[in-house]
């Protein structure tokens, strides 16, 4: 999947989600986890990286974008913008939901 960035909100807050490959946890490990405020994510990838000397950081690379999007509609966000040229369905199949909760 290439590069796309859905934004999902919850209210007044509004998130922009990469979707696919994160080249950021690629290169920096848990740090992009941190600075989104994914706590969890970010602490485990920091020691993580810490104990495999970055290998962790190359391993997660391919599945955090997906983890982040889930952890954020498990607190409730909601998809208001899908990607350019993506549909719903695609988004869908990609994260594994059978329904994508989105704003109306």
């Amino acid at each position: 999947m290439a590069y796309a960035t859905m934004v999902m909100t919850n209210g007044n807050e509004v998130r922009q989600v990469p979707l696919g490959f994160s080249w950021t946890t690629f290169f920096w490990g848990g740090i992009p986890a941190l600075m989104r405020q994914d706590w969890l994510w970010g602490l485990a990838l920091v020691v993580a990286g810490i104990m495999t000397s970055g290998c962790a950081g190359i391993i997660a690379a391919f599945f955090y974008n997906k983890a982040y999007a889930k952890a954020l509609f498990n607190q409730g966000y909601k998809v208001s913008e899908l990607p350019s040229g993506y549909t719903a369905e695609h988004v869908k199949n990609y994260l594994g939901y059978l329904n994508l909760p989105m704003h109306s």
